[in-house]
């Protein structure tokens, strides 16, 4: 059940990654226009003047440009074409007019040519790499881009199309007449595009218009109506009456218009019902939920040791193992353990040599080397078997690479290094298997429970679906208030279950017992020279002290102490006439620390040789360039050929 839940568990947050992944685009460029302004001049023989002033933010884009629909019906022709760069001082830059069409214009270059896709298109030159802000102006005219008829004259121009691939902060623009209507009331306007957007009669001659936020893929145009003929020298004239039906169209349109606003607001009215209730319903829910929760962390009680031990003298379990030991000693924090594996693995190497499983050597150079008895057979622990077997086949690795015959091998710390690197799945094996093995065995002793266990990995697994099922929430919903609102109940939902699992994992009155001798002992280890004591403990029992002071980390502190208490111990020939040659080698080479400092480079050694094996994968995307042709705006991307797929890595 526990590997369902993990299967489960990371299926979900592979799915989460993925949605994410393919739900963001990427181009080999981006452009977003700050601002946008538009100023048209409607001259007195119907064309039309006009400057575009870009304000946009680029980035790794080769050339920028717009195109216009060729139609004969609408107007004339696009001429005296004008690029330039303005910078920020005011200079500007006017950009050369090259008169030949390329994929890729060269910097401070443009063309404006026809095009076959019945387009006229105006293109040049950025070449920008990283991001930068700049202004970019574009002058043109527009040949007969006014009708007049009978009754009234007519500008009617898409400034932007339904294809425009760049998204605008703002679209301002400002539209003069040639002359000054004599009423007002014969000046008209009326623009198309998103429903937030305004236009404006100015004064006699002027109208304006502006739409914020306008996204890609969304067209803006205006239409201007004059009832009086202030276009007298406007050639481009049509022999009909157009002012009613142009005014009926524009009517039937605002309506349409109106009709479409007044039912996104009661879609906006319902969305927001639609959201009051199901957060209601969902805080309902996650309240009782929570309030569960908060109950079931209540009832469970923590094991306390029946009496506090400020210090203890004795071993509290005279079989125990340095892994045992430490395994109810940090017992609190999991974490722990495996953090001080390297040191749990160093003292049972001591409580090997302790039990005369192995040997240890120094040469000349000072250098510790380890010799294994293969004739010993007493060990009954399975986590002291496992280091003990690691030892032998660290023996046998080193017997292969030196070809060695002879009967007695020495392992030093290099040698375990090397190990580690050309057999890290094998090294980290028995290394970390060492909690697992302990844990049974705290189990077997009536320490711990396989409940506690079981209820705590229960907790574990939900607090994980929680936190998994929020985070996609979050990934899904970005600024939706349900999913972010739903997340954090999640959230709430997932620490509430962790704090269970953790409050859950409880040693049993036994286990809490000896815990705390355990943390006596190991005051008392830390604290022996203060101690005003009759009866000093005799040197081998400090052999046995000081397998457990390596395993809790204070090994270096217990050696000091024992140097003041007990001179002996800087007489060699004593020490190792009295069979306490490894209590002798710690004491005067830092052996404790030699050996620690080896498991611990061993052991990143072998983390290193396993995370290696994994070589490095790059997710890699195909995107088409943007807008087909007939777009109104649009960015080349960089380095990219017509119809190319580009590699976003």
């Amino acid at each position: 059940m526990k590997k369902k839940i993990t299967y489960l568990i990371g299926i979900i947050i592979i799915l989460a990654f993925l949605i994410f992944l393919f739900t963001t685009t990427s181009y080999a460029g981006t452009q977003k226009l700050n601002d946008l302004k538009y100023d048209v001049v409607l001259n007195g023989d119907g064309s039309a003047n006009v400057v575009e002033t870009w304000n946009i933010r680029v980035s790794e884009t080769n050339t920028l440009f717009k195109t216009f629909e060729l139609d004969s019906k609408k107007y004339g022709s696009i001429t005296n074409v004008e690029v330039a760069e303005v910078k920020t001082s005011g200079e500007v830059t006017n950009f050369q007019d090259t008169g030949v069409y390329a994929y890729h214009v060269k910097k401070d270059g443009f063309y404006a040519l026809n095009r076959p896709e019945s387009e006229f298109e105006i293109a040049w030159g950025v070449s920008i790499e990283d991001t930068e802000t700049k202004t970019y102006r574009i002058k043109y005219k527009i040949e007969n881009a006014i009708k007049t008829y009978t009754d009234c004259s007519e500008f009617y121009w898409q400034f932007i199309g339904d294809t425009n691939g760049i998204p605008a902060k703002k679209v301002t623009g400002t539209i003069t007449l040639s002359k000054e209507v004599s009423n007002k009331e014969n000046l008209k306007v009326w623009a198309h595009g998103p429903l937030h957007g305004n236009i404006t009669i100015v004064d006699n001659k002027t109208a304006s218009f502006e739409v914020e936020d306008l996204e890609t893929n969304t067209m803006v145009e205006v239409r201007v109506v004059t009832a009086e003929n202030v276009f007298s020298q406007n050639m481009n004239r049509v022999n009909i009456s157009k002012l009613n039906s142009i005014v009926e169209e524009e009517t039937r349109w605002a309506d349409e218009a109106n009709a479409r606003r007044d039912a996104a607001r009661k879609t906006v009215i319902t969305t927001l019902i639609i959201i009051a209730v199901i957060t209601i319903a969902l805080l309902i829910i996650f309240i009782f939920v929570i309030i569960r929760y908060i109950k079931v962390l209540r009832s469970i009680k923590k094991v306390v040791p029946e009496q506090e031990m400020k210090y203890f003298r004795d071993f509290p379990d005279e079989s125990a193992t340095p892994g045992e030991a430490a395994y109810l000693y940090y017992f609190d924090n999991r974490s722990s353990f495996k953090s001080n594996v390297s040191k749990i693995v160093s003292a049972t190497i001591l409580s090997l040599a302790l039990k005369k499983a192995i040997l240890f050597e120094k040469d000349e150079k000072n250098n510790v080397y380890i010799i294994i008895d293969k004739n010993y057979k007493k060990l009954n622990n399975e986590d002291e078997l496992k280091i003990y077997g690691l030892l032998a086949s660290i023996e046998e690795y080193v017997r292969k690479n030196n070809k060695a015959e002879q009967d007695k091998i020495r392992i030093s710390m290099k040698d375990i290094e090397n190990y580690a690197k050309k057999n890290d799945q094998k090294f980290l094996a028995r290394i970390e298997g060492i909690e697992g093995i302990v844990k049974t065995s705290e189990i077997n002793k009536g320490n711990y429970t396989e409940e506690a266990q079981k209820m705590s990995s229960k907790w574990k697994n939900k607090s994980a679906v929680y936190y998994s099922i929020g985070a996609i929430l979050l990934i899904m919903g970005f600024a939706a208030i349900i999913p972010i609102f739903a997340s954090i109940l999640l959230f709430i939902c997932g620490m509430l279950c962790g704090k269970i699992a953790k409050k859950s994992r409880n040693l049993t009155q036994k286990g809490a017992n000896e815990q705390e001798a355990w943390r006596g002992l190991k005051r008392y280890m830390e604290d022996f020279s203060l101690l005003n004591e009759r009866e000093v403990p005799e040197l081998v029992l400090w052999e046995k002290y000081l397998v457990y002071a390596t395993a809790f980390g204070i090994a270096d502190k217990v050696l000091a102490q024992l140097k003041v208490r007990y001179p002996q111990l800087a007489d060699e020939s004593y020490m190792i006439s009295s069979g306490y040659t490894y209590m002798y080698m710690m004491n005067r080479m830092n052996f404790d620390r030699m050996i620690g400092s080896g498991i611990d480079r061993a052991y990143s050694a072998g983390m290193r040789a396993a995370a290696s094996r994994y070589s490095s994968r790059r997710w890699r995307r195909s995107v088409d360039s943007l807008a087909e042709a007939g777009g109104r705006w649009r960015r080349r991307p960089e380095w990219a050929e017509d119809n190319e797929k580009i590699e976003i890595c």
